[in-house]
């Protein structure tokens, strides 16, 4: 099951090559581990005060440094949780169906390889997101904040459920939502990682993660391309559907994380401010670094989705 190959992938053979080649020395778990308490200095908020969609709302403005950095705090622990949960809900049961050959296109010994390098990644990634987490928890008195679930990941809960008994076309979902996710979190990273404002630690441990999602991004891209070439026209047909439905939720401003701060903070004034991030927010479309999944549509000859237009 997990080591059985076949002939029927199509990528680019150098490109997996080196991946699988480099990892050894290139990925954050071969790494020496950061020193979670050498950087830490209290004056500098955890999290990118840029990345706050009502850092400048009348109500929050009110509110104390003190807890303002609480605030803070509770940020960076909301976008590691959210890492995770891509890692652990998203991509990783996708690797799993792959290696396990629930679809076709990825029975060569290298991409086997490459996927089993990207699991233990996304799990180790895991791990660095846990320790960061119980570290700002500590700082803040953060021990009972709980992050809700994604809009993504119940965008993908919910088509799967759809789909219900139908395990090749669930397996094409996962493709789909795992798809955007492993090309485009390098962009979700690189905001936090890049910014100098914040604790070092913060930024050094992202930048880490960074640098490995950005491999992630090359493999997938090849990955996926040999997956979509080997499925039956019903079976790209279908891919198609679901990634177009699956940008659809990724772009969709999603603020359950900041409403489940404030609530946890007992916030005054937090509904006058969420009201006002909806009403400057409905109908709006993110706008993240998508090139290698619009590079992928490309070579495969996919027309891009009305997200992208």
């Amino acid at each position: 099951m997990y080591t059985t190959l076949n002939h029927d992938a199509s990528f680019t053979q150098k490109v997996v090559e080196r991946l699988a080649a480099s990892w050894n020395h290139r990925v954050a778990v071969r790494q020496e581990r950061l020193d979670l308490t050498q950087y830490c200095d209290d004056a500098i908020p955890e999290f990118p005060v840029s990345m706050v969609p009502f850092w400048d709302d009348e109500d929050f403005a009110g509110l104390t440094d003190a807890r303002k950095r609480c605030f803070l705090g509770a940020a960076w622990v909301a976008y590691n949780e959210k890492a995770m949960y891509l890692e652990d809900e998203i991509v990783q049961p996708l690797c799993s169906l792959l290696l396990k050959g629930r679809l076709p296109g990825a029975g060569d010994p290298r991409l086997k390889q490459v996927l089993a390098q990207i699991q233990v990644d996304e799990q180790f990634h895991i791990l660095m997101c846990v320790d960061v987490c119980h570290c700002a928890r500590e700082r803040h008195a953060l021990d009972g904040y709980v992050l809700p679930e994604p809009l993504v990941g119940a965008g993908q809960r919910a088509r799967l459920a759809q789909v219900g008994d139908d395990a090749r076309r669930a397996a094409i979902v996962r493709l789909a939502y795992a798809s955007i996710a492993e090309m485009s979190i390098n962009a979700y990273l690189t905001q936090v990682s890049g910014d100098m404002t914040i604790q070092p630690l913060n930024r050094i441990n992202t930048d880490m993660h960074r640098r490995d999602e950005a491999a992630h991004s090359t493999a997938f891209h090849e990955i996926v391309a040999s997956v979509y070439r080997a499925l039956d026209p019903a079976g790209q047909r279908a891919f198609r559907d679901e990634i177009a439905a699956a940008l659809d939720v990724y772009t969709t401003p999603d603020a359950s994380a900041w409403a489940s701060i404030l609530a946890f903070l007992d916030v005054p004034g937090r509904e006058r401010m969420l009201a006002r991030l909806d009403a400057r927010t409905r109908g709006v479309k993110l706008n993240r670094d998508y090139a290698t999944l619009r590079s992928l549509f490309d070579e495969l000859g996919i027309a891009a989705p009305t997200v992208f237009a």
